[in-house]
């Protein structure tokens, strides 16, 4: 075998999760370094697992698709400060030959090189006796065997054992594996996903013996290590605006063990500390939390629980106009609006907004009507929240534009007292744009791990804090009369109106002649933040629109110039302001943070 396309890299990938996944208990018992939470094992497991589940039902038409997989999977996933230190070497690794249909033995001994100096990067005081040595070993194997051997079985053989050789010397590089009588757990685990490589490989290739490579079975033994800095936190984070070396600058004095990897516009760190929440405020400054992990490491060590996990479900109704990304990436329940045309026809938000402009086009001028929610929907979301998790939080709609607030309330009360008493009920006192806002603020303290309790003080804050702007067409859009709106005469002028929310109702602010709705927004955005921006502070933005992409895109490459600031998403608004505002409207939720 000379070349390998994604097709055997797949493979390997794959077999190496399950033997990881088999042997992790070999690898947790011998963790001493950096402290001895014997969880090594488990954080590449979990790590694995990850990359697993993005590439096991996929096929691959190159390597560049199953590297974005990879990538994507490991860095979600990634656990630990072996997690971390792998999921850079993939990085490293993966992006060096994904323009290549295939790879020979000289274009995966630079691979592997390129895999051992990102995960050294990443890594803020690298040591020696880790598992970059058995990276460094068995890259510098595969580079040296390929310059006079083709076969790629033969070459990964003559790294292995290279690769072995530098695992069974890490107890003499530090003191800390030879007091214990240990090698390096990480780096026996790195070893292990060789080996499956190797195992991989030879079944796809000629038959070619290998001797199985010898290791002692090594016994941990038991001393005392004092935890100078007892907490780990593992935190992911999107759209940052800080480089993998700021990152460090900015985090080195509150721990040790700090690694942080970037991929495209996601970041994973990890360090250990003291001060876990002071940690976490300061990742809060640098980027849009995507998940984040508090680990008490003296209570692993002592087999207590040692990760406290924060459950709560969120629902909110369709008025919020989330993304699907959103809602499923994080298990939201939408209680649907439930809208009839004239002649019967129950319609969704998905189409609505082109139907109308049909409608409009035909003349037709009755409008859709908007059924209630109904509080019996509330409590049965309630009931399939509280099967997932042990307390739900739901976000409607203003109060003063809808009464699902009302119906939400009675929807609790028909659960019995024991789940009543876990669930939360929450007027945005916004819509649409302003409303997800509020849901995201939300969402970003679930993954930051804070209490029901704490969520709730801080959420009645932001609810006051988010602000909404819209601009719609200044008319009556369902004129009860049969002939046809005004502004369908090419006589009139139409005009706009540039509207915000305002206690819970939209109140309009100015009548507009334009229709580049989005210099208008962003030169409204622009002056009232601006001693916000002059303060480095960060706006979090979401665009909502009827069904007039162009300006939300066009608002959202303004609103990119102003630096800070987070596009959560654009997403074409919920139905209720679509039957009042479509088929033009364009509406901005955002907050200073």
């Amino acid at each position: 075998m000379q070349e390998i396309s994604q097709n055997e890299l797949k493979k390997m990938i794959l077999f190496s999760c399950e033997r990881i996944e088999r042997d992790k208990e070999q690898i947790n018992k011998i963790n001493v370094f950096p402290v001895p939470d014997q969880d090594t094992g488990n954080n590449l497991a979990a790590t694995l697992r990850g990359i697993k589940g993005c590439i096991e039902n996929v096929d691959f038409n190159n390597i560049e698709e199953l590297s974005t997989r990879v990538l994507n999977g490991a860095l979600t996933a990634a656990q630990g400060n072996t997690g971390i230190i792998y999921t850079g070497f993939l990085a490293g690794f993966f992006p060096y030959i994904a323009k290549e249909t295939t790879v020979n033995g000289i274009m995966l001994g630079e691979a592997f090189e390129q895999g051992y100096e990102r995960a050294k990067d990443s890594i803020q005081n690298p040591k020696e006796g880790t598992m970059l040595d058995v990276i460094k070993a068995f890259a510098l194997g595969v580079k040296e065997k390929s310059k006079e051997e083709d076969d790629i079985v033969k070459i990964f053989h003559h790294a292995l054992i290279k690769a072995n050789e530098a695992l069974l010397d890490t107890p003499n590089k530090m003191e800390l594996l030879k007091k214990a009588g240990v090698v390096d757990a990480g780096g026996l685990g790195f070893l292990m996903i060789l080996e499956t490589y190797l195992d991989t490989l030879q079944e796809q290739s000629e038959p070619f013996t290998i001797k199985s490579l010898e290791r002692e079975d090594t016994r941990t033994r038991r001393f005392v290590q004092i935890l100078s800095n007892r907490y780990e936190v593992v935190a992911l984070l999107d759209d940052g605006d800080y480089t993998e070396k700021q990152i460090k600058e900015k985090l080195h004095h509150l721990g040790n063990c700090l690694d942080v990897i970037q991929v495209g516009e996601r970041t994973k760190i990890h360090i250990h500390t003291d001060d876990p929440y002071e940690v976490r405020n300061l990742i809060k400054k640098l980027g849009v939390i995507e998940s984040l992990r508090i680990e008490d490491m003296a209570k692993e060590v002592t087999g207590e629980k040692s990760v406290e996990n924060v459950s709560i479900g969120i629902i909110v109704d369709e008025r919020s106009g989330l993304s699907s990304k959103i809602v499923n990436h994080y298990g939201i329940e939408v209680i649907p609006l439930r809208i009839t045309w004239p002649e019967g026809e129950s319609i969704s938000g998905d189409n609505i907004c082109q139907r109308i402009k049909e409608a409009k086009k035909q003349g037709i001028v009755s409008q859709p009507k908007i059924e209630p929610i109904t509080p019996e929907f509330f409590m049965e979301s309630y009931k399939n929240q509280l099967q997932k998790f042990d307390d739900v939080l739901c976000i409607v709609s203003s109060s003063r534009l809808s009464n699902n607030y009302e119906a939400a309330i009675k929807g609790r009360n028909m659960l019995n007292l024991n789940e009543r008493e876990h669930v939360f009920v929450i007027d945005s006192k916004n819509i649409s744009a302003g409303q997800s806002i509020v849901v995201l603020e939300a969402i970003e303290m679930v993954a930051e791990q804070r209490k029901i309790k704490e969520i709730l003080r801080k959420i009645e804050k932001t609810v006051e804090n988010v602000k909404l702007y819209c601009i719609v067409e200044k008319s009556d859009w369902w004129n009860k009369e049969k002939s046809k709106p005004f502004w369908f005469s090419k006589k009139q002028e139409v005009r706009y109106a540039l509207g915000e929310m305002k206690n819970g109702k939209i109140i309009p602010m100015e009548t507009l002649r334009t229709k580049n709705f989005a210099a208008a927004l962003f030169s409204k955005i622009e002056k009232e933040s601006r001693r916000d921006i002059r303060e480095g502070k960060r706006i979090r933005i979401v665009i909502t629109h009827g069904d007039n992409s162009p300006q939300a895109e066009e608002l959202k490459v303004k609103m990119k110039t102003i630096k800070k600031t987070d596009i959560s998403f654009i997403s074409v608004t919920d139905p209720v302001t679509s039957i009042n505002a479509c088929p033009e409207s364009l509406l901005i939720g955002w907050i200073v943070k």
